[in-house]
């Protein structure tokens, strides 16, 4: 897509109805899409470096969306999400998530976790290993697993297809598309009456002035670097308040092409007493890891990062909790190739947060600044969805008591007081629990 309009247009005719959204993956575009279908008078410009190839998180994210959270929150901006994602053509395949145990204690915890998915709500039901094994025989041996937890409603989503509908959509309802670095922010400082504001958003093109336009941040794992941090001085940080997204590295990788599978696709398979994961992708299967120390990482212009040689010996591991294990590529390779392009190994860079919610939200120390960021693909619709109706002051349906409830959990301002290093720490730790199971939110 090329851009439809430009820095000189936006800076002869400035407003303070425009709706700036900075980041063009799974969110930016979902919030372009329901901000536009609302009838209102808002102009809504999305800023993006790249709007020909997804850079950051979206573009190669393994895609699947598990309805079931320890966190109710997460679960309902789940459950709203694939309600979005099953309307789209091309967008989901509900293919089902297998989760499998092998110890006392997983078997525990997967039937508690079946109690949970009916309650709220949601299909599951614990099957055989046997059972298991027929629906994904080249993953599963049954020898190896006790008992498995099966959500029949769960699916893969691809977020490459799902983006590219939110945009094309948005693009067709009036929104602007500008394909342009943002580099930071001008402030305008407040003081104990009244609160900051943005007054220019900083480019490699030049700056463009607000007038009072609001700025929703959609920025993945580039957020933290692009707000700064408390502490640093005063031009570096937009806002008074931490924002710990913090990005990591994260192993996954392929097997080699083979022909697609006739019959029923396979669901999507997790090991949780492992931290593995698989999936078929049609023409190779594909599998991730979080079995390794987590690893803090400051990306560059891509959600892709350097190939630590650790990562060999994670994915080795890894492999061997599946019968088709071999079949898998468990070297990464460092060269100028790109790795997700040609199906490798490859270091796909995403955030956590110290509480594994999103940041989502007003930020109130900055009149026009919203955050909409730490958000995986699982909860991507309906976190944006519900953002855009706050953002328009309820004129998309309202804001309902399960909203205010959602928004307050999300609220990017919840870890103040908080020092940073705790926050860092509290974020990494979370890698190593990915499937949430502490979480109390």
């Amino acid at each position: 897509m090329q851009s439809t309009v430009s820095i000189s247009d936006l800076n002869a005719n400035p407003s303070s109805q425009r709706i700036f959204i900075v980041g063009g993956g799974i969110v930016g575009a979902a919030l372009a899409f329901y901000l536009s279908k609302a009838n209102n008078d808002h102009h809504i410009v999305l800023l993006d470096r790249s709007l020909q190839k997804l850079q950051g998180s979206t573009g190669h994210a393994p895609g699947f969306v598990g309805q079931l959270n320890e966190s109710p929150v997460l679960t309902r901006l789940a459950q709203d999400t694939v309600a979005e994602y099953v309307s789209i053509p091309g967008g989901f395949n509900t293919v089902g998530g297998l989760e499998l145990a092998s110890t006392p204690a997983g078997v525990q915890t997967l039937q508690s976790r079946c109690e949970k998915a009916l309650a709220a709500g949601l299909s599951a039901g614990m099957i055989t290993p046997k059972e298991a094994a027929a629906l994904a025989p080249d993953f599963i041996d049954p020898e190896t697993v006790t008992t498995a937890l099966h959500f029949p409603s769960d699916g893969t989503a691809n977020a490459q297809v799902i983006t590219s509908y939110f945009t094309q959509e948005a693009r067709a309802q009036g929104v602007d598309f500008l394909e342009t670095a943002v580099t930071g922010f001008a402030k305008k400082d407040g003081n104990e009456e009244r609160a900051g504001e943005i007054a220019a958003i900083r480019t490699a093109n030049g700056d463009i002035s607000l007038a009072g336009s609001t700025v929703i941040l959609a920025t993945g794992i580039w957020t933290s670097s692009i707000t700064g941090s408390p502490g640093q001085d005063k031009e570096a940080s937009i806002t008074k308040f931490p924002v710990p997204i913090i990005p990591v590295a994260h192993p996954y990788t392929f097997t080699g092409p083979r022909p697609a599978r006739g019959g029923k696709p396979y669901p999507f398979v997790r090991w949780p007493e492992h931290h593995v994961y698989a999936r078929d992708h049609g023409d190779r299967d594909g599998l991730g890891s979080y079995d390794h120390a987590p690893l803090e990482l400051s990306p560059g212009h891509t959600a892709i990062g350097a190939w630590p040689s650790s990562f060999d010996q994670v994915l080795s591991e890894a492999t061997s909790h599946l019968k088709n294990g071999r079949a898998f590529l468990a070297q990464g390779q460092e060269d100028d190739s790109d790795p997700f392009e040609v199906k490798a190994p490859f270091n796909g860079i995403f955030s956590v947060t110290p509480d594994n919610l999103p940041l989502a939200g007003r930020v109130s120390d900055v009149t026009n600044l919203w955050l909409c960021a730490a958000i995986w693909v699982t909860t991507a619709a309906g976190t944006a969805k519900l953002i855009a109706r706050e953002v328009l002051g309820g004129s998309q349906g309202g804001i309902s008591a399960g909203d205010e409830e959602v928004l307050k959990a999300l609220d990017p301002e919840r870890f103040q007081g908080v020092e940073a290093e705790v926050l860092t720490t509290q974020a990494l730790e979370r890698y190593n629990n990915i499937y949430n199971k502490e979480t109390t939110s």
